[in-house]
């Protein structure tokens, strides 16, 4: 075991689990734009119960849609009293009749709004259908763009790990080829010779997944706990449990391209 092949594989596995970090935080970031996306249907004056009762069971019937919210005349007064209650002037202009009911309709799917709203535009006793329009597709492409950068950063940093790993293990063995060569020519099987050094390059590997999780778990308490408590409004959600997982992944990759390199390698100098 080498100190050069297990900090190989401790760098390597950190820059993995760093981007893995930042997909998480990404995901729960984009997650919470996309779960403030709703479909606000603003229903007539004039509507009866029956439109009232069969829109609420039609919109809830639609398989895109989540939750719906009925929200009253009287409660969407005092929504506009929380709203504005550092401007009276605004809260005694608006009187309560003025604000209309409405569905607050949220989606499995933020990116179906658009059929969803085509399915309820025109409706008896629907006066009109909004969900901010460009800005909420401005806000799911932004959503989309951040999800596929890091997907793709993690393959990228994936396969560099995997190659570097590989390579380190690779020159470790080179370093021993006249050992294997002369266990050969003494009748040593392929297998007898393979294990060790399969073992070996394992052990390489999970030492280093060991040292970058535990380096990523001091920067979770150093670094993410406190940029958490200054950023509040960003759900981080970077918690004990996820940095386990994250640990248990860096594991058991360092496991299979430990495992993975040493038998490549090895096949060459097997060869005699």
């Amino acid at each position: 075991m080498t100190i050069a092949a297990i900090s190989t594989v401790a760098v390597s596995l950190f820059l993995l689990g760093g981007v893995i970090v930042i997909g998480h935080i990404v995901s729960n970031v984009v997650g919470k734009w996309e779960g403030k996306v709703e479909l606000n249907v603003f229903l007539r004056d004039d509507i009866t119960t029956a439109q009232h009762d069969q829109l609420t069971d039609a919109i809830t019937a639609m398989p895109d849609v989540a939750q719906v919210f009925d929200v009253s005349k009287d409660q969407a007064y005092q929504e506009y009293r929380q709203m504005f209650a550092g401007s009276p002037t605004l809260i005694q202009n608006v009187d309560k009749s003025a604000l209309p009911a409405s569905f607050r309709v949220k989606l499995h799917n933020p990116s179906r709004v658009d059929v969803v709203r085509s399915q309820l535009v025109g409706r008896a006793g629907i006066d009109q259908v909004t969900y901010g329009g460009d800005a909420v597709k401005k806000l799911l492409r932004i959503n989309a763009l951040l999800r596929t950068i890091s997907l793709v950063m993690t393959i990228l940093l994936l396969t560099a790990a995997t190659v570097l790993i590989a390579n380190t293990i690779r020159l470790a063995i080179y370093a021993r080829r006249r050992e294997i060569g002369v266990m050969k020519l003494v009748g040593a099987t392929n297998w007898f010779i393979r294990v060790p050094f399969i073992f070996e390059g394992v052990v390489e590997a999970v030492a280093g997944a060991i040292v970058a999780a535990a380096v990523i778990w001091l920067a979770k308490f150093l670094w993410l706990d406190r940029l958490q408590q200054f950023m509040a409004f960003l759900p981080l959600g970077i918690t004990a449990a996820t940095v386990t997982r994250m640990f248990v992944v860096l594991v058991v990759v360092g496991m299979s391209v430990g495992a993975l390199g040493s038998t490549l390698a090895l096949r060459r100098f097997l060869e005699v």
